[in-house]
């Protein structure tokens, strides 16, 4: 997670967010990793217009270091988890 949103990233969807909740879950390829709830706080580019998101941090990339900041990544539909929101290249700093 950024304190900032960052000048040098882009990506289609950069939200100010507050995680909530953590737990490990697959995705419908079997993949393992993080899955976070979280709260968004305001939507600062991109289509997002729920009080609420999921985050899929992938097994092996960083895990988000705080409860709160600026998330960039892209949407992506799970037939078992649903909307989920991707970090850009997995990175949560």
């Amino acid at each position: 997670m950024f304190e900032q949103v960052p000048v040098d990233v882009d990506a289609s969807e950069i939200i100010e967010a507050t995680i909530h909740d953590r737990a490990q879950a697959r995705d419908a390829g079997g993949l393992q990793g993080e899955l976070l709830s979280a709260r968004v706080d305001r939507v600062i580019k991109g289509s997002i217009k729920t009080d609420t998101v999921k985050i899929l941090l992938y097994r092996g990339c960083p895990r988000a270091a705080g409860g709160h900041g600026i998330v960039l990544g892209y949407l992506q539909s799970d037939p078992l988890l649903g909307l989920v929101l991707i970090p850009k290249d997995h990175l949560v700093r």
